[in-house]
């Protein structure tokens, strides 16, 4: 009983991976926004203004992941999903840049340190895996 994984499985598994990216970041965003009207807020404005735009985006990659993943039925939407992958691609790539510049204030090389280590792997990995399986995918058959 084994269950065999199909290029399309994977590319519908991967479009799941966009879609909880999306989600993420509009928590994320509600969290700035939350954070900046808080009272003893510091950085009120800022926060609020980087929660919003986020908010946008977030929103925007969302509905465009879930029209991907509805796509995926029918054997369409891998375009979206490429460039899904390539929009999580350059923010987990802007996130490894911003671990690097903020290691280097420890004294130490410690990337481990740094809270954007794990989100900023986790884009940079499904950026790469869905590059890789929408490729696969969509190669056509050969018979």
């Amino acid at each position: 009983m084994g269950t065999d994984w199909t290029p399309r499985d994977a590319a519908r598994l991967i479009r799941l991976g966009h879609v909880l990216v999306g989600g993420a970041a509009m928590v994320f965003a509600g969290v700035l926004i939350v954070a900046g009207r808080a009272h003893n807020a510091e950085l009120d404005s800022v926060l609020v203004g980087l929660g919003l735009v986020l908010a946008l985006a977030a929103v925007g990659f969302a509905c465009t992941a879930i029209v991907a993943l509805r796509r995926a039925g029918d054997g369409r939407g891998g375009l979206l999903s490429v460039i899904l992958s390539i929009v999580e691609l350059a923010g987990g790539a802007a996130m490894a840049i911003a671990i690097v510049v903020a290691v280097q204030g420890y004294g130490a090389f410690e990337p481990w340190r740094s809270p954007l280590l794990l989100p900023s792997a986790l884009l940079l990995a499904l950026g790469l895996a869905g590059l890789g399986v929408e490729a696969v995918a969509n190669r056509p058959e050969t018979h």
